[in-house]
């Protein structure tokens, strides 16, 4: 497994082995499921938390937002904080925090612990994000396998989006709601090992300050990016933090049903990230003009489908398709860009795919809960129509600033 290092424009760029590097990222997307069912899992065994401690379930309900609010507002702190730091070592040293906050959570005698251990595991869940992705990326051997492993590192992110809740209801229901967190701790563990053989050991950071980090804020095509990223993310919440009920009470589907059609949003997810990592490969930005065009397209129609089972079932299907194509463009977008014009911000960059689409959650969550209390369940194609336009609007602004590819 040779390890190659080439200057390129006055910096120093490792390459590794075609095959060690399938193996890295098979390590990182695993990374990443954890990541992502570590924040997921919690949630549908709040009321089994809340019973094991006596709490109330709005009480219990903080270890949900404590963690969404530590996420958004420390990342790019600590992400700044560290750039400087060697990737591998900082790399390493998360993980162990980030297994001493699961292995709290496993043990925790008290509500208090386990929010002090949701808060901890949050503080780094972002930055370690970050850093697969720039690790990843960096150590590919062109843009378009780099854009590919993108894409599948947000793979796992979006397993554990859809599978992580039933994951951890089905653990709570056969054993109990802290064997979930065994789990994580576990393959913590064993990635951590794995990611010490695979990762080269001298990976330095970014030299730069504070202030040099955040002249990226500076970016007209950067905000534009964090504008579209935020409503990409808000136009799926719109409907999708409600998508049991539309499935359960709107569309009629049995509890068994609803676990099928819960795997296939998660296989059509897989897809879709695949597809992303091809479509970010090749001027991903502008490809995706027409898959937003279909997606207002679907959503007008949200509503009136809605009335029938397979008009319903179909174009939430085709919504969970559709959507997580913009995750592999949007975060190769902001890679180049930091890489172009803001050396020193790469890593910080590489967060603000992960934060703006937590914020792009927190918004549609909270639009989507006025929607459904005055308009009814239907109306949330409305709510995600929204958002879809802003998005759409933010891309086209992006696009014509982008240099057209070379001929």
């Amino acid at each position: 497994m040779k390890i190659v290092r080439k200057k390129i424009g006055g910096f120093i760029l490792t390459t590794i082995s075609t095959g060690r590097l399938r193996l890295l990222t098979a390590d990182f997307v695993l990374i990443s499921f954890m990541l992502g069912c570590n924040e997921f899992m919690i949630v549908g065994n709040l009321s089994l938390i809340a019973n094991s401690f006596h709490e109330s379930l709005a009480q219990i309900a903080w270890l949900v937002s404590a963690f969404a609010w530590t996420y958004a507002l420390l990342t790019p702190l600590i992400t700044m904080a560290t750039a400087r730091f060697d990737r591998f070592k900082l790399l390493l040293t998360l993980l162990g925090v980030f297994l001493v906050g699961t292995v709290i959570s496993c043990w925790a005698p008290s509500f208090n612990w386990l929010l002090l251990a949701r808060i901890l595991t949050a503080s780094v869940a972002g930055l370690l994000e970050s850093l697969l992705l720039v690790i990843a990326y960096d150590l590919a051997p062109n843009q378009a396998s780099g854009s590919q492993i993108v894409a599948w590192i947000y793979t796992g992110f979006g397993i554990a989006s859809v599978a992580g809740v039933p994951l951890g209801t089905f653990i709570a229901a056969h054993w109990h709601w802290q064997a979930a967190f065994y789990l994580v701790t576990a393959v913590t563990a064993v990635v951590a090992v794995a990611t010490v053989f695979l990762v080269p050991h001298h990976l330095p950071g970014t030299p730069g300050s504070i202030k040099a980090q955040l002249k990226l804020f500076g970016d007209r095509q950067i905000w534009l990016g964090i504008g579209f990223v935020t409503f990409g993310a808000a136009t799926l919440y719109g409907y999708y933090t409600y998508i049991r009920p539309l499935l359960q009470d709107t569309l009629g589907f049995s509890v068994t049903a609803l676990t099928i059609i819960l795997a296939v949003l998660g296989i059509l997810d897989v897809l879709s990230s695949i597809l992303s990592g091809r479509l970010a490969a090749k001027n991903g930005m502008r490809r995706l003009i027409p898959v937003y065009i279909l997606q207002i397209s679907c959503l007008a129609l949200f509503a009136p489908l809605m009335r029938s089972q397979l008009g319903g079932l179909t174009v939430l299907l085709l919504m969970g398709f559709l959507i997580p194509l913009f995750s592999a463009p949007a975060q190769v977008f902001f890679l180049n860009r930091a890489n172009q014009a803001h050396p020193a911000a790469v890593t910080l960059a590489s967060s603000l795919n992960a934060i703006f689409y937590n914020v792009g959650i927190a918004i549609a969550s909270l639009s989507a809960a006025q929607t459904l209390e005055h308009f009814g369940l239907p109306a949330l194609g409305w709510n995600a129509e929204f958002y879809c336009l802003l998005a759409t609007g933010c891309l086209l602004l992006l696009v014509r600033q982008l240099k057209p590819p070379a001929a």
